[in-house]
């Protein structure tokens, strides 16, 4: 992944030298628009960005009472995460910055890092908490290089 990134870094310095920061910086928001695009499409299929399936939810223990489980069973996981609302785009003309914002931050972050998290409490009040599965939500795939290419040459041939 990181290497990459610096294969790109010397074909595109020369290009960036010769803008302006105003049009760096536009073209670093064109690039970075690919990047959060592809990441959004990657969480919707529930993919790591090297391309592998992320680990499947832990099927929970049936309840005694009448009603299931109240995470639905079907579907994908971090809906809400992929909203473009919750990834915060950060650019300058000398770089980009995608991250995610506020309580999705939290989740996202003890999701990608495979950290403990709060899950609820039990009826006399102590707190439940559990070790996350580990999965990449944020990172460079092996499109991505196709797609920053193909963003920056659009934008350099316009």
């Amino acid at each position: 992944m990181a290497d990459d990134l610096e294969a790109l870094e010397p074909w595109l310095e020369g290009y960036l030298s010769k803008l302006k920061p105003a049009a760096r910086r536009r073209l670093s928001l064109k690039i970075g628009q690919a990047i959060r695009r592809s990441n959004t499409g990657r969480i919707a299929r529930n993919e790591e960005p090297d391309g592998g399936a992320m680990d499947p939810r832990i099927p929970r223990k049936a309840r005694k009472s009448s009603k299931s489980g109240r995470i639905k069973r079907k579907g994908k996981m971090f809906r809400k995460l992929r909203l473009v609302r919750n990834m915060k785009l950060r650019t300058d003309p000398d770089g980009i910055e995608l991250s995610f914002t506020g309580g999705a931050g939290r989740v996202a972050t003890e999701h990608h890092y495979g950290l403990e998290a709060f899950i609820g409490k039990t009826r006399d009040g102590r707190t439940i908490k559990a070790r996350l599965t580990e999965r990449r939500l944020l990172g460079f795939g092996n499109a991505d290089r196709d797609e920053i290419i193909d963003a920056a040459a659009k934008h350099l041939a316009d």
